[in-house]
């Protein structure tokens, strides 16, 4: 036991510093949103507003109780104002901070570490359960490849529910393996339900874990003893029943919007939710669920694209781990039968989350697969594991103390190495095979844009015209911050982008999504005759302009207006 936590110190030791370094760069679109929605949170369980702890169809609840433990620490009193709830879409949130002299941007660091602490905890929670199946060692491999993959760690960098999901899937797939097959303790089960109930409060897509349970205790049913099948089957109903009362007990508990409206609370999020992945659009939208028109007919360009996300933002590490684990599964050694089982259901898992995401209809993210990536990188950490002790048996030398840790550590650090290059945008990794990142156009390069118009002179009293600017810029640049929203090229707002050009000192565009934003053409097309004071380059790809709204000439106004 004393070598086990050694081992989960040394993974802590391992992780904990990539996640946390310079861990108030790059801010992404979507954080300003969680940010919002968070304090609202705070604001309406400390005014026993318990309806309004359900932010529109999302569960998002766990983000929400980290921005609410964030806002503890930054600014408490935020409650007794009675400013009511702000929109997430306006930059109303942010002026009232400044009014009250605090920073979001505290508040953002503070949420983000908290997060990081929680992340942490779980994976060691994940390297305990996993050390029952195979030793500490492979354990550790098999947690540290998944923490510091790129992907991952450029996700659990940021206020992102994605990082959150994944382990809180793992933690609640590896508990109720060790329950079914090593240890039954009922604590185990009870905490597998716990952390599929926190998996479900921070998006419903974890659903995709309930399927995988029952076919582990369907297959359990058939496993050769002396039980009679009845009474097996009413054991697997109960264990069901405990696991699934268990998750209903933390869901209920963590979200005082099931206090006072569960019903509705449930048709929002799971109506939602189906109406998203079948019908492409919210109930809003749609307006009711419609059976006869769920279609996942034509679909394969969908799993294709999902599955190139996936190769796109793994390492080599990953690849051959997921190769050496092939010794695993099909080798013939019965001392290998419950690691062999193991990687076969952490195969299904990740494969689900991509059946389901790249089947239903919707928005198309990498990280919404990020349990994926996870779960493949668990089963390559096992590959390595299983290879390193191959190698020790055949050559005894291997087997010093010294050489076991350095070769943890070298393949740690390797892991990580792929992704230093990218740093402080882990998420923009790209495997050097593939033509494209997984994740671009995310909000990364605005941090270098605030720094370098915040070395101008009387930078506090400038005005910066910014495309998608609430937060991913304003958060960092002290002067104000006009937002120039998509939705005004998408309606063709020219007149009102040419007025607020007009009253600013600069203008910053965004080139990067160019090709993911159609209606951005005609804009990037005027400016094209212009060159930039400043273009913000990052891994050779032109992410920022930076141009200064005296010197752009007439005719790009008069181009616009056409």
């Amino acid at each position: 036991m004393k070598k086990t936590w050694l081992w989960a110190i040394l993974l802590l030791i391992v992780i904990a510093p990539s996640h946390l370094i310079s861990n108030d760069r790059a801010i992404t679109i979507d954080e300003p949103w969680w940010i919002i929605s968070g304090s609202n949170y705070y604001y309406a369980l400390t005014h026993r507003d318990f309806a309004n702890t359900q932010y529109d169809y999302h569960p998002a609840v766990t983000t929400t109780w980290m921005v609410t433990a964030g806002m503890i620490t930054t600014f408490p009193e935020y409650r007794i104002y009675g400013q009511g709830y702000f929109d997430v879409r306006k930059p109303h949130f942010e002026e009232f901070f400044r009014e009250h002299n605090h920073d979001v941007l505290q508040l953002l660091r503070n949420t983000r570490f908290i997060q990081s602490v929680l992340i942490f905890i779980f994976a060691v929670l994940a390297f305990y359960f996993l050390q029952f199946i195979v030793n500490p060692q492979v354990a550790f491999l098999s947690i540290a490849v998944p923490m510091l993959s790129p992907f991952f760690l450029g996700h659990s960098r940021l206020l992102n529910h994605e990082s959150m999901l994944a382990v809180f899937v793992l933690v609640s797939f590896l508990a109720f393996y060790v329950y079914l097959h090593k240890e039954k303790k009922i604590i185990y089960l009870v905490f597998s339900g716990f952390a599929f109930g926190l998996a479900q409060l921070t998006k419903s897509s974890s659903i995709v874990l309930m399927p995988l349970i029952g076919l582990m205790l369907l297959i359990n049913l058939f496993q050769k003893d002396e039980k009679p099948l009845l009474t097996k089957l009413i054991v697997a109903t109960k264990t069901f029943g405990i696991w699934l009362a268990s998750a209903l007990l933390i869901y209920f508990m963590l979200w005082p919007s099931m206090w006072v409206q569960p019903i509705k609370t449930l048709q929002e999020v799971y109506g939602n939710a189906f109406s998203y992945a079948f019908q492409g659009g919210r109930l809003a939208v749609t307006e009711e669920l419609t059976p006869t028109t769920f279609s996942l007919e034509n679909r394969l360009d969908g799993l294709l694209l999902y599955f190139n996300y996936w190769l796109s933002g793994t390492t080599f590490i990953t690849w051959l781990g997921i190769i050496f684990a092939g010794y695993v599964v099909f080798t013939k050694d019965k001392t290998f039968i419950l690691v062999k089982r193991l990687c076969m259901y952490l195969l299904l898992l990740g494969s689900l989350f991509i059946f389901m995401f790249g089947l239903a209809q919707g928005r198309n993210y990498a990280h919404y697969i990020m349990s994926s990536f996870v779960a493949f990188d668990v089963i390559a950490g096992i590959g390595w594991g299983s290879i390193w002790l191959w190698l020790q048996n055949k050559y005894q030398n291997l087997n010093k103390a010294p050489v076991n840790i350095i070769f943890v550590l070298a393949l740690a650090l390797t892991q990580i190495g792929f992704g230093l290059p990218y740093a402080p945008y882990y998420f923009t990794y790209k495997n050097p095979l593939a033509t494209r990142a997984a994740t671009f156009g995310y909000g990364e390069g605005y941090d270098q844009a605030a720094e370098y118009l915040s070395t101008k002179p009387n930078a506090s009293e400038m005005r910066v015209y910014v495309y998608n600017g609430m937060g991913t810029f304003s958060y960092l640049f002290a002067g104000e911050t006009l937002v120039f929203k998509r939705v005004y090229l998408i309606d063709e707002s020219y007149q009102q982008i040419v007025e607020e050009i007009k009253s600013s000192d600069y203008l910053v565009l965004y080139p990067i999504i160019r090709k993911k934003q159609p209606e951005t053409e005609k804009l990037f097309t005027v400016f094209e005759s212009i060159v930039p004071e400043k273009t913000i380059v990052i891994n050779d790809i032109e992410y920022v302009y930076i141009y200064k709204v005296s010197e752009i000439p007439q005719a790009v106004y008069e181009a616009l207006l056409r």
